[in-house]
């Protein structure tokens, strides 16, 4: 190439222009070959004058301009071997145009390429003798394919539909061999409707008994008609799941009834209607008796009559049960139940006081008025309870009965001052609190020494008393000064150096901790630290982000459950190898919806979806993102069955309906979605059932 040529190739509009003149040096046709510009290289695969090994390289990226080029059947005339020379990514190119010369086709048709012979299949022109000897390639997709083109097999003119399903039925085993493939279907399962005969299969099929139809049975966001399909499995623990989703249709669970395994998680669906619980409560099981009573559909009738049962456990369980209806709580139920309504509550003080003013849940308004009741017991169960107002903990801890002090002084909220300051130096309640602060109950020799420390510095000032207590009270003492709430600072970043990990833990949880402590304690070689650290609510996020790279299971289960978190953060924990870690960060409603759209296009779509059921329904654009990712999936029934969902977007549709597979051509024909242009197009397609799908979906539309 002469020097002055060089700018040429570097100039894009001269280059352009050059490349599409005839007259073109050949040897500047080369390098213009090798263009950046696409358009310039489009323009030399159609040149007469390009080289002919240029010409055949270039034609994997522009086919059509290889075979509209003037001098290509020359080329095939002057050399007869031409055919095998061409490059196979090449060859694979021009397969797939209409207009490639049937004697091309006849060429290749011995080639051992899987894409080869799948461009000779969908190729419309392919010559019944070539298709004939594709019936015996070596690849299963190839034959069938072979077998249903427009040249060997006719055009269908009815009963498509029956055809369809006949030939889609032999590719389903097929899905088995490939694991992911099943996992994917389960997915999809869950998000979309499936073809009746499909989800059959898989029930008739045990190859799919764990993979697919168990996963299925569990899940929440299994769609009610494949439930109803699997309440016909013949694996129990399958029917049993089915028995116990809340997604199965009514008419489903009623045959069920007269199943004995499946009573037992029918009594625990709560979508069982009240019929079948009144069947079940004459069960001989004891445990589905006292299910059926505790079940929120079962009629109060019912109820009543179970509160009669012969077994004790039965009735008890369904006397509680008409109890709550009535609004009667017992002080069991009661003293069980942190969450009790406060109204319950009220209800009950004049019956039992001293549940009452124990409760976690009475209202601080209510222990106001208990505080200056007359029994000792009462104020002394007020003092105790954590609800309890500051100013009335003052006043009682100067009450009469040294219970009721000693209550103050075992009231977590009872501030330091007055615990170290006035209560220590009452005799009787010095022992409660030196028993209180000891690592067992009657730990004589560490409480006399608590003791001792207490009556010594009596009037010593309060930080006095606590370094005391810091340095020679012992593990125990340190252990309950962590725990205090109105430590002062500076003895949580003493404890924080301390090498007992008890001590550690308890100022890793403590929620006055400062963020300082915290982060030196993040970096503790004990697990329970970091877990403690992870778990408080005021550990800055910039720790919880390092605390996510831990190698601990039970740290990281700690951090999944955080609001603070990162996006990346949280869903990397998304793809913990721990299922309870895995299961946390799914949970976690800060979980972005992209971080979920991308978990539902994974691996662990299924684990989603079984905890977040509903998320699909919330976010229809969610459902729109997976579908479209499904329908590019290398597992052809996968793909199949999401192209023929209506979410699909139309530019993956005119994509997928150039597919090298007939099948997912065939799913764009029957998608409701598909254009009049795509369905003609698909009207002309090689494939007996494809042209069938598109032909009749385009003679209904001009019907209506």
């Amino acid at each position: 190439m002469d020097d002055t040529t060089l700018p040429l190739t570097k100039n894009v509009t001269q280059a352009q222009l050059a490349a599409t003149e005839p007259s073109t040096d050949p040897e500047l046709l080369r390098e213009l070959a090798l263009s950046t510009d696409k358009i310039t290289r489009q323009s030399v695969a159609g040149n007469p004058n390009t080289p002919s090994d240029v010409l055949l390289k270039l034609g994997a990226e522009f086919p059509s301009q290889l075979l509209d080029n003037p001098v290509f059947p020359l080329l095939l005339l002057e050399n007869l071997n031409l055919v095998a020379e061409i490059p196979l990514p090449t060859l694979r190119s021009i397969l797939k145009q209409e207009n490639v010369p049937v004697y091309i086709l006849e060429q290749v048709a011995d080639r051992a390429d899987l894409e080869v012979q799948l461009g000779l299949v969908k190729n419309v022109q392919t010559p019944k003798g070539v298709l004939n000897r594709l019936t015996q390639s070596r690849h299963s997709q190839v034959v069938e394919s072979a077998r249903l083109h427009i040249n060997l097999a006719g055009e269908l003119t009815e009963k498509y539909e029956e055809r369809i399903q006949e030939v889609v039925q032999g590719i389903i085993p097929d899905a088995y061999r490939a694991r992911n493939g099943t996992v994917f279907l389960a997915v999809l399962a869950q998000i979309c409707p499936i073809p009746e005969f499909i989800v059959e299969h898989w029930v008739q099929d045990s190859s799919y008994q764990d993979s697919v139809c168990r996963r299925l049975a569990s899940s929440p966001a299994t769609f009610p008609s494949i439930l109803k399909h699997l309440a016909n499995h013949t694996d129990d623990w399958t029917r049993c799941e089915v028995a116990e989703n809340p997604n199965t249709p009514v008419e489903t669970l009623r045959k069920f009834a007269t199943e004995e395994q499946a009573c037992f998680s029918l009594a625990l669906n709560l979508s069982t209607p009240a019929d079948i619980l009144e069947s079940l409560s004459t069960n001989q099981n004891q445990t589905i008796r006292i299910k059926v009573a505790q079940h929120p559909n079962t009629p109060l009738n019912v109820v009543k009559d179970l509160a009669n049962d012969p077994d004790m456990h039965v009735a008890n369980a369904a006397t509680k049960v008409i109890g709550e209806v009535q609004g009667e709580y017992t002080a069991e139920a009661i003293r069980k139940n942190p969450k009790t309504p406060a109204h319950v509550l009220e209800k009950l003080l004049q019956k039992d006081p001293h549940t009452v003013c124990e409760h976690p849940n009475t209202p601080p308004k209510l222990l106001v008025e208990l505080s200056k009741s007359v029994s000792w017991r009462v104020r002394q169960d007020v003092a105790k309870n954590p609800n309890t107002p500051v100013s009335i903990l003052q006043q009682l801890a100067h009450d009469d009965s040294w219970e009721v002090r000693c209550g103050v002084a075992k009231n977590p909220n009872t501030p330091i001052s007055l615990l170290f300051k006035e209560l220590a130096r009452d005799a009787r309640v010095s022992s409660a609190i030196a028993y209180q602060m000891s690592s067992k109950k009657y730990n004589y020799p560490e409480a006399e020494s608590i003791l001792d420390i207490l009556a010594e510095e009596s009037t010593s000032p309060l930080e006095t008393i606590l370094q005391r207590l810091a340095q020679d009270g012992g593990e125990s003492a340190r252990l309950f000064l962590a725990r205090r709430f109105d430590l002062p600072a500076n003895f949580f970043t003493q404890f924080a150096e301390s090498t007992e990990v008890n001590v550690c833990e308890a100022v890793a949880q403590n929620l006055s901790t400062p963020a300082s402590c915290l982060e030196k304690l993040a970096q503790s070689p004990e697990t329970k630290v970091r877990e403690a650290v992870a778990q408080n609510p005021n550990t800055p996020i910039s720790i919880l982000e390092q605390l996510s790279k831990d190698n601990k299971y039970d740290v990281l289960l700690q951090i999944a459950q955080r609001t603070n978190l990162s996006s990346e953060t949280l869903e990397l924990l998304v793809g913990s190898k721990s299922d309870q870690v895995r299961e946390k960060a799914m949970l976690n409603p800060t979980l972005p919806k992209d971080a979920v759209e991308r978990i539902l296009c994974g691996e662990y779509a299924t684990h989603y979806l079984k905890l977040n059921p509903d998320f699909l329904s919330r976010h229809p654009d969610s459902l729109a993102v997976a579908l479209n990712h499904y329908a590019k999936s290398q597992f052809s029934l996968v793909s199949f069955i999401a192209l023929n969902q209506p979410q699909i977007f139309q530019e993956l549709l005119q994509e997928k309906s150039l597919s090298i597979s007939w099948l997912e051509r065939l799913a764009v024909a029957q998608n409701p979605q598909a254009t009049q242009q795509i369905l003609t197009q698909l009207a002309q397609d090689s494939n007996q059932l494809v042209r069938a799908a598109a032909k009749d979906k385009l003679q209904n539309s001009s019907q209506s």
